[in-house]
């Protein structure tokens, strides 16, 4: 194919966490084409996180509610396009200008590839990605890092995320886990776990505190949700918990830890979770033990201690 002089990355799924498991294909794209200008069209706040990205040429924002809009606009200078949502009638708007590219980057998944290695595998096999997987890594500059570091607490902190962007993924058993850490310095970010919780800061303070947590040689714990694959991206251990997502298909790339609730879920659609009966209002059919989804009560707390031990070196070694 001719080498394009604008490539553009479309990510308008909505949520923090597909941004991220995108990242690989942005960065793939970078390293194909280095004499292409490369941008990125997705969302705030997730956006902000390519700021200093220096695979990223330029970062445009859509509004939500005017996606199509955007896209439109972006489309006038491309040459060559890579989308992960065939929404806002993506796939028409290019058709129509006759820019090459792939829009259906969720074609026939098996429902035990991880996205990413998914994303990664098809670009590969259309010649716009070198073979090979590397994981979603997010650029913060040394400052931000450092400026980070005066919020932790002393020592080799465990940082918990027991909120997520939808109660079908909420972990009913933050104060159990607590207990069983014992004297190991916790910390939270957000409500829901009974520790301090850490102050409030934009997107990227908040990686940069999870980067902070990689250079002490911390851990952070949570659902699986944005902030988890944030620290996940930035370098950070990370215990990740899954129920309604198969792990196996959204888990967090190694070192991480994936623990799986209730893994023979009847209900369960690796591949198309949006259409389970418990996804949007968390109203699971099954008789949860200890309040919230069954699968997300299913992970025990005494698991999730071991893997949190297990990933600090200062009690594991």
């Amino acid at each position: 194919m001719r080498e394009p002089a604008d490539v553009l990355v479309i990510d308008l799924l909505g949520g923090l966490g597909d941004l991220v498991m995108a990242l690989p294909v942005v960065h793939g794209l970078a390293e194909r084409f280095p004499g292409a200008a490369l941008r990125v069209l997705t969302h705030d706040p997730g956006a902000t996180l390519l700021d200093t990205d220096p695979a990223v040429t330029e970062v445009l924002r859509a509004e939500k509610g005017r996606e199509r809009e955007a896209v439109d606009a972006a489309l006038d200078r491309t040459d060559l396009l890579v989308s992960t949502t065939r929404l806002h009638g993506i796939p028409d708007l290019v058709a129509e200008r006759g820019i090459p590219g792939v829009t259906n980057l969720w074609r026939s998944p098996p429902p035990d590839e991880p996205v990413s290695r998914r994303y990664v595998r098809i670009l590969a096999e259309e010649g716009l990605v070198a073979p090979g997987y590397r994981p979603p890594r997010i650029h913060l500059t040394g400052a931000e890092v450092a400026e980070a570091e005066a919020d932790l607490p002393a020592g080799v902190p465990v940082v918990l995320v027991p909120g997520a962007g939808m109660a079908v993924k909420l972990w009913p058993h933050w104060a159990e886990l607590v207990d069983l850490l014992g004297t190991v310095p916790v910390v939270a970010v957000g409500e829901g776990a009974p520790v301090p919780q850490l102050p409030a800061t934009d997107l990227r303070g908040l990686a940069a505190r999870f980067a902070a947590v990689a250079r002490r040689g911390g851990v952070v714990v949570g659902g699986d949700t944005g902030p988890a694959r944030v620290a996940a991206a930035v370098g950070a251990r990370t215990v990740g918990l899954f129920g309604p997502t198969l792990a196996a298909r959204y888990g967090l790339d190694d070192p991480a830890t994936n623990l799986q609730g209730l893994p023979g879920c009847p209900h369960r659609r690796p591949t198309a979770i949006t259409e389970q009966v418990c996804w949007w209002e968390a109203r699971c059919p099954l008789t949860p033990p200890a309040g919230g989804p069954a699968c997300m009560a299913d992970i025990p707390p005494a698991a999730v201690a071991a893997a949190v031990r297990a990933a600090l070196p200062v009690l594991s070694a």
